[in-house]
């Protein structure tokens, strides 16, 4: 796609702002547009993404973050041209309904304005597509909390305002490495099999290798009787946040998608990998660099639609990091 940034006075703002997030360094998200008004940020297809193995289609849990990140770095570039200061607002609650799979090997944009900003909140929405955005794959709506430019923190503000500079982990773009063999679509996946002869040895591993988005955020799923607890150690290539350093909310809101993927394939016996309908989180308290944990419960099953609950926490079960709700379409 072929734009000139020089219309879009707030691109190189909103470039340096995506940039500090080591997150979104390692998928390679670029920032093509910004203005006052909307941001438009490219996210390249690797094979690293993919979330449904048999066809080659990305995981849903990317086009969150791709969606998060251009929510936010909207209300960033709507404040900075309002009032000329610089905050950084965290997502309060998102809500993103998939409307077609994204197709392989082809760039996803994300398209997000900040329609309205309160003295506290800032209300945003988005639009993913890929050749045109009248045919959108996804779309969401997010609020986000505004905090005091005091809060932003002097370091922040300098990595915002200077050329070159980043703050966090050093990390490697996904288009800067070599795909590794077997990342590609496989020409069937067998899941019947392949959740029964996890559910048999009670290792999870084997089924989540399946899944190359898996493996890219770094899951790991353990049962203990009748449930399934997933767990996401910590990454320096999932921070979203390098002040605090915290999860980038989309890494958080992927993790319990594919969590209730795999209890959906576990407990219901699927044969085909569930397919993402509707997406909803709140957050509520920050997902800080260490150990994530989730859980879900099933909550209504009927032939073709199936509706699944999911928990977040870190350090304690009865402080939820985030909670969410998700439509998926089964067998």
């Amino acid at each position: 796609m072929k734009v000139n940034p020089e219309f879009f006075p707030l691109t190189e703002l909103a470039s340096r702002f995506v940039n500090q997030l080591a997150q979104c360094r390692r998928l390679g998200l670029s920032v093509l547009e910004a203005s006052e008004h909307h941001v438009l940020i490219e996210l390249p297809y690797s094979r690293a993404l993919i979330g449904y193995p048999d066809t080659g289609v990305i995981h849903g849990g990317v086009i969150t973050t791709l969606m998060d990140t251009a929510c936010g770095c909207a209300v960033v570039c709507a404040i900075q041209q309002q009032f000329g200061s610089l905050e950084i607002s965290p997502t309060l609650d998102l809500r993103v309904d998939y409307m077609r799979p994204a197709e392989p090997n082809k760039s996803v944009y994300g398209f997000a304005e900040c329609y309205r900003l309160s003295s506290n909140i800032a209300f945003t929405r988005a639009i993913a597509y890929q050749d045109s955005i009248d045919k959108p794959i996804a779309h969401a709506v997010g609020a986000f909390m505004r905090i005091s430019p005091e809060m932003v923190g002097e370091k922040f503000r300098q990595a915002l305002l200077e050329p070159g500079h980043v703050l966090g982990p050093q990390v490697q773009s996904l288009q800067a490495e070599a795909q590794k063999p077997g990342d590609g679509a496989a020409a069937a996946l067998d899941v019947k099999q392949i959740v029964r002869q996890v559910t048999e040895l009670n290792d999870f591993s084997p089924l989540l290798e399946q899944v190359p988005y898996a493996r890219f955020i770094g899951m790991e799923a353990s049962r203990f009787g009748d449930e399934l607890v997933f767990r996401l150690p910590a990454k320096d290539t999932n921070i979203g946040n390098p002040v605090v350093p915290a999860i980038h909310g989309g890494v958080i809101a992927g993790f319990m998608e594919m969590s209730a993927i795999v209890q959906l394939m576990v407990f219901m016996q699927t044969s085909r990998v569930p397919k993402v309908v509707d997406f909803s989180i709140d957050y509520l308290r920050a997902g800080y660099h260490k150990d994530t944990f989730a859980e879900c419960r099933i909550t209504r099953q009927g032939r073709r639609v199936a509706n699944v609950n999911i928990n977040c926490w870190q350090t304690n079960r009865k402080q939820l990091v985030s909670t969410a709700r998700a439509h998926f379409l089964i067998d």
